[in-house]
Parts: structure tokens; sequence; C-alpha cells
């Protein structure tokens, strides 16, 4: 994929376009050394009426929301969307053959000035949909469960702990996703201290339980799926009724179908967890995906 960059200056509302390849960050910005900053990643569908943005309007919210959290500035809706835009229009002219890649924005804190003001600056660039997503979506992926370390519900006690945001402080994500690869396993699965499944490091979980697609709610301690209120919307649709629940592990063991669903992926079936086969509905993951990609 192109070495595509915009640099976003949200004090002055201007943008510039770059190379991604290049050295442009400080490494005395807050994002570098502290994670201090916020970020979405969406995906972007090209078809024969142009190329669609999905869930841009959620995103955003959540953006802003995840700015507000951090006491960052509020993010103008505007200048994202233009420099969005301008992405696509970028990778359009020098990838015409490309009809799924995903964005990625972020907002950082900056850096500290002499003033003792500081400077944020946000960035945007391409992502894309690489074989690794390819193989989820059609194979579906294991899964080990993980205890998050706090009891669910806790973000209402310790708004600090920045639960329900969507910060650039990844470490222990990461660190999740590795430790599931050296237990052999695609993914892992965050469950509270007390016993309530939360989210994947990367994605949240639906279920389907008979008639019932099921999530964990978010205010346990979770981030809230912009992938999941899609699918949501139109469960009636797919003669199911959706629900928000507080799930254990035995529920997703014995679940009719489970996913993990993120923007990148879509919806991609979970089929084994801590060695447990769970049932495919290969039906219901095609229809995920279509809902979710627009075609």
């Amino acid at each position: 994929m192109t070495d595509l960059l915009i640099l976003v200056d949200p004090e002055a509302a201007t943008f510039e376009l770059t190379d991604l390849r290049a050295a442009q960050l400080p490494v005395t910005d807050l994002s570098a050394h502290r994670g201090d900053g916020i970020f979405e990643t969406v995906l972007v569908s090209k078809g024969a009426h142009g190329a669609t943005v999905v869930s841009r309007e959620r995103h955003f919210t959540r953006f802003r929301a995840s700015a507000s959290a951090l006491d960052l500035p509020d993010p103008d809706q505007g200048l994202w969307d233009r420099v969005i835009d301008s992405l696509i229009a970028e990778l359009a002219a020098a990838e015409p053959e490309d009809v799924e890649f995903g964005i990625r924005y972020a907002l950082s804190r900056g850096e500290h000035g002499a003033d003792g003001q500081f400077r944020p600056r946000g960035w945007a660039f391409p992502v894309p949909v690489d074989d690794h997503i390819r193989t989820a979506r059609k194979q579906g992926v294991t899964a080990v469960s993980l205890d998050r370390g706090f009891d669910a519900y806790i973000g209402s006690k310790a708004p600090w702990l920045l639960i329900g945001a969507k910060t650039l402080s990844y470490a222990v994500n990461q660190a999740a996703g590795r430790h599931a690869a050296a237990n052999n396993a695609d993914e892992a699965l965050f469950v509270s201290h007390d016993g309530i499944v939360l989210e994947g490091p990367t994605a949240n979980l639906v279920i389907r339980r008979g008639d019932r697609l099921l999530t964990p709610n978010p205010d346990a301690g979770l981030l809230l799926g912009t992938t999941q209120r899609l699918i949501f919307d139109h469960a009636e649709d797919l003669g199911l009724r959706a629900e928000y629940a507080d799930l254990r592990l035995h529920d997703v063991k014995d679940a009719d179908g489970a996913w993990f669903v993120s923007s990148m992926r879509t919806a991609v079936a979970l089929r084994e967890l801590d060695g447990h086969a769970i049932s495919v509905d290969q039906n219901l993951t095609d229809r995920f995906q279509t809902i979710v990609r627009g075609r």
C-alpha cells in the first residue's frame, strides 16, 4: 500500500500530505513515550457508487468521547472529515484497484511548549486489509481467556482508568496477543477478575443464543464497539433480537455461534475458546461480513 501520511494541526485546522516512511514524530511527543493520545480505525469499502467509510459517524463520536475522557481538545469533525476524504482521494489515484482498506487517524497531546501549554498534533494513514485479516474472516479464530485484572463495572468508580476510551496505550493489548500466540491461539478474550466476559484486545465479542444476539455491556469495562452496534442495527433483518448482557465463559463456549467483531476484520467466527470447540454459524458469519462491508 502507498506510503501516504497526512499530518494534522488541530489548532490551525490545517493538514498536509507527506511520506509515511519519513521521520515525522519528535520523541518528546507525549504519544511516543506515554501513549497519551487517542485513535480510531475505519474501514473504507469502494463500490460502484464510490467509497464508503463504514460507521464514520460512530467512529468520530467515539473519537470525540475519548478526547473528552483524556481532557484533549474537542476534535473538529469538519477537519477530520476533510483529512479522511483527502486520504481516500489520494489512495484512489495511487492504487485504484484497492477496493477495501482501512484508515487510522489519531490525536496526540503533543509536546509541552515553553509557555507551559501543550501543542496537540494529529495524523492519518492507510492500513491494508492483509492476508492475516482475510484468513481470519474465512477460517475463524481460536482464543484463550485472560484475566483483565479488574472487576466488572469498575469504570464507574474509577474514571481515571479510562475504560471505554480508545487510547494509544496498547501495550497491554499487544502483550495479550503475544501471550495468546505463545499458547497456540489466535486471539485473547479478556475476562474481568470477577468472571464477566469483556472483549478481545482489538475486538468486541458477539454471541448467538437461539434467536438472540448477545454482547457484553460496555459499562462492564470495555470499549463501546462501532462494528458491534452496526451488526445490532441489522438484528431484526436477520430475524434476531439484540441485547446487552453479562456473560460468563460457559455462555461463550455453549453458544450457537460466537464472533470477534471489529472494523478491519468485520466479523470472524470464534471457533474455539480455551480448547473448547464452539459451534460455527457460517451463514450468519457471511451475513455479518456483508453488513459490515456494505456489500
